[in-house]
Parts: C-alpha cells; sequence; structure tokens
C-alpha cells in the first residue's frame, strides 16, 4: 500500500467527510482538490461529469465501506489522488448497498490509464482487509493514515 502513500498528498485528505450523496460526494471531493491546486478550477465540471459517467456504468462503491471514484481526462498529465474518511458513511449505491466510509479518488490523464490499473487493484486489495479499513476509518491526522498503511494487520 506503500504506492498509495507515494501519490496521496496531505492536503488531499479529508477527515470527518459528510455528503447526503454520491454525488455531492463527488463534487465536494472534486473541490477540495481544486482548493488544494491540485486540479485546474476551468476543469472541475468536466472532470465531475467524467467521475459521474464512469459511476453509471457501474457503482466504484466497491463494498466493504470502500469507493474508488476514478475516470481518465485529458486535463491532468499526471496521477491525482484524494481521500475522504466519512465515519458516519454515506449512501454511495455501492455494490454491496452498504455505506461507504472509504472514498480513494484518482483522476487519471487519458492516455496513462492502462499504467493505472495495477495502482486501482492493488488499492481495492488491501481495502479489502477489515483491518486497514478501521485503522484508516480511526485515523485523524496524515501520520496516522501513514501508520495505519506502513503497519502490519
Amino acid at each position: 500500500m506503500n504506492q498509495l502513500l507515494e501519490i496521496l498528498e496531505p492536503k488531499n485528505i479529508i477527515f470527518d467527510f459528510e455528503a447526503s450523496s454520491k454525488e455531492e460526494a463527488i463534487r465536494k471531493m472534486i473541490s477540495h482538490m481544486v482548493g488544494t491546486s491540485s486540479l485546474d478550477p476551468a476543469h472541475e465540471e468536466d472532470i465531475i461529469t467524467s467521475l459521474l459517467n464512469r459511476e453509471k456504468s457501474m457503482s466504484t462503491g466497491i463494498g466493504s465501506g470502500v469507493a474508488i471514484p476514478h475516470c481518465s481526462v485529458h486535463y491532468v498529465n499526471e496521477l491525482r489522488c484524494s481521500m475522504a474518511i466519512a465515519p458516519k458513511g454515506i449512501d454511495f449505491e455501492a455494490l454491496d448497498h452498504s455505506l461507504v466510509q472509504i472514498f480513494i479518488m484518482l483522476i487519471v490523464p487519458k492516455n496513462k490509464f492502462q499504467d493505472h490499473i495495477k495502482t486501482l487493484a492493488l488499492i481495492a486489495k488491501t481495502l479489502n482487509i477489515p483491518e486497514e479499513r478501521e485503522k484508516l476509518i480511526k485515523a485523524r491526522n496524515f501520520e496516522e493514515i501513514q501508520k495505519a498503511f506502513l503497519s502490519p494487520s
């Protein structure tokens, strides 16, 4: 999971995240990334549209309280990543109908999506471990997230 730590900047982690819907969750995460200068505000709506269109094909709420919303766009030249921790859970229309507490958002350059399939799979595999999820849900700062990913379960 060190790979996620390599692409996740502390400024792009949202703790105590709340949203009333899938669309609001996506909008808030993208807005946060725009606010941290990780994404260009000129492309904010287009990226949101890409993410929502991806969700229409199949929910990225993969189950067990985890969602990995992602899309590939021409507006970035390197992978952009954001994480949101929602201890109360958010209805994200997950495949298992559970509330989502951990969001990992990936905005991938259009020409490099294949390069990041392994990243997506690794995140999904790691977050499939209940102990790993619990550590993240309880995290209150970047250092605690680092410890959750670096320490053995």
